[in-house]
């Protein structure tokens, strides 16, 4: 799973492929880049935004200008962004920290869009939405632990990704020995949008197949990947996005024995832990959202298999509305609810947001106080658990 070693490797501003947005996400054409002398690295992707809004340069990588504090990274050159700072004096969103939280899930991009797959411009049209109507990114993480830390009047949103296609992270390399993410990729359009919108969180969480990381597609060979699945799996952990367990080999657990499922899920830890040995691996995404029999969730709380311990805190479902707020009484980690990531599913929801901005969390920003409003929408009427709450202390308004 190792790529060879001391190879350059970059983030490069694509000028041919900028101007092809629209377009699918196998960047065929190889861009021009310029290498700086002597640059080395042995971690993939040094600096983040695959993408410019700058004008293309005549060697045919984009650049924008640089933000005070920004540097331009190792091993290329005008690969900064224009940042967008929206003006911060609009009206904040009233708090309500019982609010219900989306979890948008992800497959393919490509291309046709269908149920497992989004356009690279759709998947920049959700993130506009989303940013747009005042959500912030968080990671999953902040969820289960209950530490979800936005700005005031912020929307908490996460974003997760099952299967790890090429299409989520694909790497073009270049005449030059470096690699380019490619635009049009999953990464490449959240890094670009991160940068552009600092102001909209980052975090995603990628659930993976540990034999095949990023080097598949469901109709064409993409083989060509394989040699980077290693230097892609430490940048994602390298710049805070989360791993997760989706078993061996997408097993349908309903259709196996207790012993089976913990072959599937153990050994597809153990598999993580060999490409990336400290990994917190905290959450299952059940294949085809089936448990294993009866609906039992036992194993995932804890078992032993060939000498370790294996748990994990939560279980991602496949679909089907956003999940509830880790304060309320009908909180269960091991059911955590997702909205799928195509038309129907994300405008029926998109809909909801607008119509019933009541049942959506929102923030008061200060992590040391819990805000809930005395008229609650009917969703979350007598949800609100108290023993959840622990030293923080609740405001009610």
């Amino acid at each position: 799973m190792r790529s060879r070693p001391n190879l350059l490797l970059v983030i490069i501003l694509l000028a041919s492929l900028l101007a092809a947005c629209g377009g699918g996400d196998d960047g065929d054409d190889e861009p021009e880049a310029t290498s700086e002398a002597g640059a080395q690295s042995t971690s993939l992707l040094e600096t983040g935004g695959p993408e410019s809004t700058g004008e293309p340069s005549g060697d045919g990588v984009a650049t924008g200008e640089s933000q005070p504090g920004q540097e331009t990274p190792t091993g290329g050159e005008g690969v900064t962004e224009q940042a967008t700072m929206p003006a911060d004096d609009g009206p904040k969103l009233p708090a309500n920290e019982l609010g219900q939280i989306p979890i948008l899930e992800y497959h393919h991009l490509g291309p046709v869009p269908e149920q497992f797959v989004r356009t690279p411009d759709q998947f920049r049209a959700d993130l506009q939405w989303l940013y747009d109507h005042d959500f912030y990114v968080i990671n999953l993480h902040d969820i289960l632990d209950d530490t979800i830390d936005v700005p005031t009047g912020k929307r908490p949103v996460a974003l997760t990704f099952d299967d790890s296609p090429a299409s989520q992270f694909n790497l073009i390399p270049l005449s030059d020995g470096r690699l380019a993410v490619d635009p049009n990729s999953a990464v490449g359009i959240m890094e670009r949008f991160f940068i552009q919108h600092p102001d909209f969180g980052r975090g995603g969480h990628f659930t993976v197949l540990p034999d095949r990381l990023f080097d598949w597609a469901p109709v064409e060979d993409r083989s060509d990947q394989s040699p980077y699945s290693q230097d892609k799996m430490d940048w994602l952990v390298a710049h805070g996005y989360e791993i997760g367990n989706h078993t061996l080999d997408h097993a349908n657990l309903v259709e196996l024995t207790p012993d089976e499922v913990k072959y599937q899920l153990a050994e597809a830890n153990i598999a993580i832990h060999k490409i990336l040995p400290d990994v917190p691996i905290r959450v299952i995404t059940l294949p085809y959202g089936m448990y294993p029999a009866g609906g039992d969730d036992t194993l995932f709380r804890g078992f032993d298999y060939q000498g370790g311990h294996y748990e994990w805190d939560a279980a991602l479902l496949v679909g089907a509305n956003p999940t509830v707020s880790p304060i309320s009484t009908e909180y269960d980690p091991y059911a955590t609810a997702r909205i799928q990531a195509f038309d129907e599913e994300l405008h029926k929801w998109f809909e909801v947001f607008s119509d019933q901005p009541g049942i959506l969390y929102v923030s008061d920003g200060d992590p040391n106080t819990v805000t809930v409003p005395e008229d609650l929408h009917p969703w979350l009427v007598g949800t609100l658990d108290m023993s959840k709450i622990g030293n923080r202390e609740l405001i009610r308004y």
